[in-house]
């Protein structure tokens, strides 16, 4: 690996600890912040953190020791801890956005729905389904033995990454849609009301919510891009460049993590308020 590549990836790194760590903290920290929503945030918050914490690290051991490319020693442990977090992140990723689906889709549904019971079970799912892939990875890689075992295990993380990305850009597009025909709405009211309504303002509270599930969700989509294209190199047996991508789909994975928490910071308001203490 060249040296930029480390010295971007361990920046990455600390930014992404740093940055989902301190979200941990703060609505730990401040009760008013301890809402449903937010209880989502920051299990995906661990999940980032850990990405920040394992992935990067984990790869710099196995470089230095020089078993990385598989089939070496330590490249089955690398792979499982990096698919392990990326894949709990993408899952806390994906409850989080059905929440913010329900909210301003479905608002009436949304009380009865998103319960705190509920919210524990999509928290509970969100880690276990990743830790069942990758102990179902473990064991598959282990014990079966025909020759192309890696490439029906990839058949099965390429359909998993699909579902996820349409998961995501179903909520997200109908999300959008909520809040623009809610926008327009309010302006056709506003200009109807304006004789006795001259201060009425838009609210933008859905407005955020767009804004922050955008980059968070953009984001992972292009990183489930990078990754979803070396799945299917693999999968038509053309997987020689795969080992030279990860110069680019670590950082871009790490990146990922990096950047929801100046998502929450600057476009939940809940969470902008207890930063500009409010």
């Amino acid at each position: 690996m060249e040296t930029w590549f480390w010295i971007l990836s361990w920046i990455l790194s600390i930014l992404t600890i740093t940055g989902n760590g301190f979200t941990v903290l703060l609505v730990g920290s401040r009760r008013r912040l301890r809402t449903k929503t937010n209880a989502l945030i920051v299990s995906l918050a661990v999940a980032d953190f850990c990405v920040g914490a394992f992935v990067v690290p984990s790869l710099f051991f196995c470089h230095n020791r020089g078993g990385c490319i598989w089939p070496g020693p330590y490249s089955s442990w690398v792979d499982f801890t990096r698919w392990l977090f990326a894949y709990a992140s993408t899952m806390n990723l994906c409850s989080l956005t059905l929440d913010r689906y329900m909210a301003v889709a479905k608002p009436l549904k949304y009380v009865t729905f998103m319960t705190a019971r509920r919210v524990i079970q999509l928290t509970f799912f969100s880690w276990f389904m990743p830790v069942c892939l990758v102990l179902f990875s473990f064991f598959w890689d282990l014990y079966v033995t025909f020759p192309k075992r890696r490439m029906v295990l990839n058949v099965c993380f390429a359909l998993l990454e699909i579902f996820f990305t349409c998961m995501l850009i179903f909520c997200f597009i109908s999300v959008v849609t909520v809040v623009y025909k809610q926008t327009r709405s309010s302006a056709i009211l506003a200009k109807q009301l304006r004789f006795n309504h001259s201060g009425l303002t838009i609210n933008t509270h859905d407005k955020s919510a767009v804004v922050m599930l955008a980059i968070v969700v953009g984001f992972a989509l292009v990183c489930f891009a990078v990754y979803f294209r070396c799945t299917l190199l693999m999968f038509l047996g053309k997987n020689s460049s795969c080992p030279s991508d990860v110069k680019y789909k670590i950082p871009m994975l790490v990146l990922n993590s990096a950047i929801n928490p100046l998502a929450y910071a600057f476009f939940k308001r809940d969470i902008k308020r207890a930063l500009q203490g409010k």
